[in-house]
C-alpha cells in the first residue's frame, strides 16, 4: 500500500472520529482538531449540526405528548362542565316547577322514548323506580300538565300523556270557573265535552286542571280553547277542542310530582 493511501485511510478516519466526537460530546480535543486542521471545521458543524436535529427531534416528541395530553385534559374537563349544565338544569326546572306548579315536585327527568308512529299519547322517562318513580304520579313541563305516570320499570317509567283517548283529566276555565273532564282527541288536541260552565267559553281561554278526580294538582294550565263546538238550544253543557299547553312531540325533560 502506497503512503498517498495510508495517509488517506489516517485522514479520513480521524474526520469520522471527529464527527462522533462532535455529535456526541460537543468539543472536539485540541490535539485531534490540529490534527485534521481546516477539515475539522466541516465537520464540527455537521457533527453540532447532527445533534441539534436529535434534540429537536426529542423536543418536539416532548412537545407532541404534552400537546396529547393537554387535549385529553381539556375533552375531559369540558365534558364534566356539560353534565353539570346538565344537573343544574334538573335543579332549575324542579325548583321552578316546585313555586309555579307544585311544592310536591320531586324529581327532574329526561324523555328517552315516544309512542311508535310519532304518536303523542304515551312517553318513556329515562328513571324508574330505582329513582323513586311510582305510579300515579303527575307528570308536568314548564308549560303545563304533561300526563300520568301508568308503569314503572326499575330504569324506566311510561308516561300516558293528556293526548291519549284513555287519559282524563278534571279541568275549569281559568278566570271563568266551570266543570268538565278532559279527553284526548284526533290530532294530537285535547276534546271537553259536557262542560258545566259558569261563564260563556270562548276561543283563546285558558283550561287548566281542577279538583275532579284528584289526580292532579288544581291550576296546573292543560291547553287553550280553539274551537267552541255548536249546542243544542236546549243542552246547558258545552263542548270545544283544546290545543295542548306542551310541545308533546319534541319534549326533552319532565318534572314529576309526587302522588296525592
Amino acid at each position: 500500500m502506497s503512503s498517498f493511501v495510508r495517509a488517506w485511510y489516517v485522514f479520513v478516519g480521524l474526520a469520522l472520529l471527529t464527527f462522533a466526537l462532535t455529535a456526541f460530546v460537543g468539543r472536539v480535543p485540541l490535539r485531534l482538531s490540529a490534527a485534521v486542521a481546516l477539515p475539522q471545521v466541516a465537520f464540527y458543524r455537521a457533527g453540532v449540526n447532527a445533534r441539534l436535529a436529535f434534540e429537536a427531534m426529542v423536543e418536539r416528541r416532548d412537545y407532541r405528548a404534552e400537546v396529547d395530553a393537554l387535549r385529553r385534559s381539556l375533552a375531559t374537563t369540558t365534558e364534566m362542565s356539560r353534565q353539570l349544565e346538565l344537573r343544574l338544569a334538573e335543579l332549575e326546572r324542579l325548583l321552578a316547577s316546585r313555586r309555579s306548579q307544585s311544592p310536591a315536585a320531586v324529581l327532574s327527568v329526561p324523555v328517552v322514548g315516544r309512542s311508535a308512529g310519532g304518536l303523542t299519547d304515551a312517553l318513556t322517562l329515562g328513571l324508574g323506580s330505582l329513582a323513586g318513580v311510582v305510579r300515579g304520579m303527575p307528570v308536568t313541563a314548564p308549560e303545563g300538565l304533561v300526563g300520568i305516570v301508568t308503569d314503572v320499570a326499575p330504569r324506566t317509567a311510561v308516561v300516558r300523556t293528556v293526548a291519549d283517548p284513555q287519559s282524563r283529566v278534571g279541568v275549569t276555565v281559568r278566570g271563568k270557573g266551570g266543570q268538565g273532564v278532559a279527553v284526548g282527541d284526533v290530532a294530537g288536541l285535547l276534546r271537553v265535552d259536557r262542560f258545566v260552565p259558569e261563564s260563556p267559553v270562548e276561543a283563546g281561554d285558558v283550561v287548566e286542571t281542577s279538583a275532579v278526580g284528584g289526580l292532579f294538582p288544581r291550576g296546573l294550565r292543560l291547553g287553550v280553547v280553539i274551537e267552541v263546538l255548536p249546542q243544542d238550544p236546549n243542552e246547558l253543557r258545552r263542548s270545544f277542542r283544546v290545543a295542548p299547553a306542551v310541545e308533546l312531540a319534541t319534549l326533552l325533560d319532565v318534572v314529576l310530582i309526587a302522588p296525592p
